[in-house]
């Protein structure tokens, strides 16, 4: 076990937060942002969008990043590219025998990306900006801070139903079903104004290692205005040598805790080493043979808060291979996706475990199949490379969009969930989910102690 020690590490200036805040009213932004304050996750882009276009599959997808006339980049870290977002849908395109009985359908594109030929990289151990083709001019200071209202938590009743399900899967995972079941529910909140504001607001609290951000315009087949996936754990780094790197995030204890406590769970240690063998075989399809090797078996990390005192524990791994000649981008993710950290052991079997129990944890039809939530949202460069986090600690946005971060007469919805195994405790399990919602559900208002035990007022 490696514990990474942050408390000497200060934090870089500007930061992700400051540059969003100097972000010109009125321009679009999609934004990689790396918020880590010990400097681990080191680049973060900001660019205004040329364009934004949507697709329902992964070959629609590969159309608009092919590598015919590619740009090599003289930057190793970002430049022309794509900024997207994979919904946990396109799980269902790549292996459809994963479609459960309770699935939801849904005629919003499942794939948002955003085309980039310019824009900001921020060195998050520096603070140093430079920009790279013909980014608008950040405002010299913090612009007036905008405002947004936003209601009480939604969906703090589903405790009893949330365990409910908790219960049934552990059945089904005791009568050799599956080894383990990650099972989420869905928090929202009305919501109306600066969805870039809530994003900064959310970004200074969770300190995102592999953050992202997009502003949508409203568009008649999807209702979502903006994503802000402000994830911590790293789904698929491709360098554009080939070189592939995947760290599955398995078990989680409040920052308020002492590390010790989660290093020495058998049960979280188990979740983990399901993922790592899943993970490794869904690398193994694509990579060359004998390349792919777990460097890091097991690391607990502080996540979120600051370098005292972390919001959060998480256990990870890390996971690396060498993709074979011949395959890009697109190959990887169709060999992956979903990230198995997300869906559980074996994946197809957990998938529909999730399709048929989740319909009823506040996965409507207003927002169905987790949508973004879940899936992947990164960077895909016009050189080969890529990173792409699991859409974990993601605010979805939905409403009337002005397409630059405006939301009006809308929701934002937070989903949350726990890896469910044979031994899980129902009760445990949901204040787990509702350790990762507690910076959303502050935003909210409701971040009391009761309201985080789902306590009613």
């Amino acid at each position: 076990m490696t514990l990474i020690d942050t408390r000497q590490a200060g934090p870089a200036r500007p930061d992700a937060k400051t540059i969003i805040a100097r972000w010109p009213k009125g321009t679009p932004l999609a934004a990689c942002i790396a918020g880590d304050q010990s400097g681990r996750t080191r680049y973060s882009l900001f660019a205004r969008p040329e364009e934004v276009r949507t697709a329902a599959t992964l070959d629609e997808l590969s159309q608009f990043i092919t590598r015919e006339g590619r740009c090599i980049q003289s930057d190793s870290h970002f430049g022309p590219g794509w900024v997207v977002s994979i919904g946990y849908a396109v799980g269902r395109e790549i292996e459809p025998t994963t479609v459960g009985e309770g699935c939801i359908q849904s005629k919003a594109p499942a794939i948002t990306a955003a085309r980039i030929e310019s824009g900001y990289i921020h060195d998050n151990r520096t603070g140093e900006i430079t920009g790279f083709g013909s980014p608008p001019p950040l405002c010299q200071e913090q612009v007036e801070p905008d405002r947004y209202t936003i209601g009480s938590a939604q969906g703090l009743d589903q405790r009893d139903a949330y365990t409910d399900a908790v219960r049934r899967v552990v059945e089904l995972i005791r009568a050799g079903d599956a080894f383990q079941v990650n099972l989420a529910h869905r928090l929202s909140a009305a919501f109306s104004g600066s969805a870039r504001a809530f994003a900064r607001n959310l970004t200074d609290t969770l300190k995102p290692w592999h953050g992202c951000y997009i502003e949508l315009p409203s568009v008649a087949d999807s209702p979502i205005g903006a994503i802000a996936s402000l994830s911590p754990e790293l789904f698929l780094e491709l360098t554009s040598h080939g070189n592939v790197r995947t760290r599955p995030m398995k078990g989680t204890r409040s920052g308020s805790t002492p590390p010790g406590e989660l290093d020495l769970s058998p049960k979280d240690n188990a979740e983990l080493a399901m993922i790592v063998d899943l993970m490794r075989n869904d690398l193994g399809r694509v990579c060359g043979f004998g390349s792919v090797r777990v460097t890091d078996e097991r690391s607990i990390e502080p996540h979120g808060g600051s370098a005292d005192s972390p919001s959060l524990w998480q256990g990870v791994a890390t996971i690396e291979g060498s993709l074979r000649d011949g395959l890009g981008v697109i190959d990887l993710v169709r060999a992956a996706f979903p990230p198995g950290s997300i869906t559980g052991a074996p994946k197809v079997r957990a998938m529909q475990i999730i399709d048929e129990l989740e319909p009823s944890l506040g996965f409507d039809a207003s927002l169905p199949a987790r949508g973004p939530y879940c899936g992947a949202c990164g960077y895909i460069g016009d050189d080969g490379s890529a990173s792409l986090n699991v859409a974990i600690r993601t605010a979805i946005f939905t409403g009337a969009s002005n397409g630059a971060g405006e939301v009006s007469g809308g929701t934002v919805h937070y989903p949350v969930g726990a890896g469910i195994v044979a031994d899980s405790d129902p009760q445990s399990e949901w204040r787990e989910t509702l350790d990762k919602a507690k910076p959303f559900l502050d935003l909210c208002g409701s971040g009391s102690e009761d309201s985080v035990l789902g306590t009613e007022h």
